[in-house]
């Protein structure tokens, strides 16, 4: 089960898809003021979470289960048509988190802006979706390469 490369890949997609409590989304420069987006809240410079503004979704929780879902699609390496719509499930969602937290950053910001002029830069989260997302057609790819070895092998029988 660990020494095949989908195995791999899908524990490097787990581990991004958890690092996303670690890193900013965004980050906001509103006068003197910084505002970091998390996926677990909004807060200020001081660590004080913002009140005023809250995000839609829980994405540090939603990120946290595709994370066991890949963890979990790493035990189905007996059932790999399983695996394979696992793994596309959960990159398919991820690609979906990846643009609805573009769209809260962009909301974010046009709250924001009602107060001042607001800059803002993406953070490492913004992108690590992109990465769990690669890392995860990898390993379906994977997994399809070796069903179609025992599918060959099974017709040599």
């Amino acid at each position: 089960m660990w020494q095949r490369k989908q195995s791999l890949f899908l524990v490097l997609a787990a581990l991004a898809a958890l690092s996303t409590w670690l890193f900013p989304v965004r980050s906001f420069q509103l006068g003197d003021e910084p505002i970091v987006f998390m996926t677990h809240g909004i807060y200020m410079s001081t660590g004080v979470r913002v009140t005023d503004a809250s995000l839609p979704v829980p994405f540090h929780i939603l990120f946290s289960v595709i994370a066991g879902v890949f963890f979990i699609a790493i035990a189905f390496f007996k059932n790999r048509p399983r695996q394979i719509r696992v793994v596309r499930s959960a990159w398919l969602i991820v690609l979906g988190l990846g643009v609805f937290q573009f769209v809260s950053g962009n909301s974010l910001r046009a709250y924001l802006e009602k107060n001042g002029t607001v800059e803002s830069s993406y953070g490492i989260t913004f992108f690590l979706p992109l990465l769990v997302i690669a890392l995860a057609v990898f390993a379906e790819r994977a997994i399809r390469a070796d069903e179609n070895l025992v599918r060959s092998a099974d017709r040599l029988r």
